[in-house]
């Protein structure tokens, strides 16, 4: 064993380590990511965002962001983005990638040609069960920022259309859809068809959109979904059971 390092009022860590240029980039339930020396663990820096990070931290080259050469993009527990230099730990940009007041990133940011694509995902569902919650308001997406600013480029839902009051509950509760499909994997950049994929989570409406619990194929430059030609290649390759495009 080279080294152990703890994380300070931290308890858990679902964050995938990234290791680059002999420094490992890790985050922890506490709210920080740190950067360390490979060899013997000790800290370079660390920066606190503020809110849990679940998901694996990414590092990739920016342009035009001052003197910062690398950044580390991660996502946390309020659905913000963020850019840290990655030599010194300062904040280059922060974007807020939904508003929705549980919607929240839990896995790894994909780095792709100078952009940074953010699976969303929300904490909906754990509220659902309740008889006073009015569910379900949130919806899955997938968003594509610019690495250097944080400005938005793209962003396409799961479930598409405007939420709508469906039921009125018996206690007075209006309940809402269509909701769900959260993304809560890492994209998978196809850079020969210039394609983005991403797998859906279950629905939390009824009756269930047709993009919830599938796999869905969106363009790199535009978001905009592929056709069904592209659909029926990956099933006939892959042996997926199941695509909405």
């Amino acid at each position: 064993m080279l080294f152990r390092s703890g994380f300070p009022t931290g308890e858990t860590s679902s964050s995938q380590p990234a290791v680059v240029s002999g420094r490992v980039f890790v985050a922890s339930d506490n709210g920080y990511i740190y950067s360390l020396d490979a060899n013997t663990g000790c800290v370079y820096w660390s920066f606190e965002g503020g809110s849990i990070v679940r998901g694996a931290v990414t590092v990739g080259p920016v342009t035009g962001a001052g003197t910062a050469k690398y950044a580390v993009f991660y996502g946390d527990g309020h659905a913000n983005i963020f850019a840290v230099n990655a030599q010194d730990g300062k904040m280059l940009w922060k974007t807020k990638v939904d508003s929705h007041v549980v919607a929240r990133i839990t896995a790894g940011l994909r780095f792709y040609n100078g952009r940074v694509y953010v699976p969303v995902s929300s904490s909906e569902e754990f509220s659902s069960g309740t008889a006073d919650y009015p569910c379900c308001t949130s919806r899955g997406s997938l968003v594509a920022l610019d690495a250097a600013t944080g400005k938005l480029l793209w962003k396409t839902w799961v479930v598409p259309g405007d939420l709508k009051p469906t039921k009125i509950q018996s206690n007075g509760v209006v309940l809402y859809g269509p909701g769900g499909g959260g993304v809560w994997n890492s994209p998978t950049i196809d850079p020969a068809r210039k394609a983005v994929y991403i797998s859906t989570g279950d629905a939390t409406t009824f009756p269930a959109p047709p993009t919830t619990d599938g796999v869905m194929a969106m363009d790199l430059e535009t978001g905009k979904l592929r056709s069904e030609e592209h659909t029926s290649e990956l099933q006939s390759r892959f042996g997926i059971s199941y695509a909405v495009f």
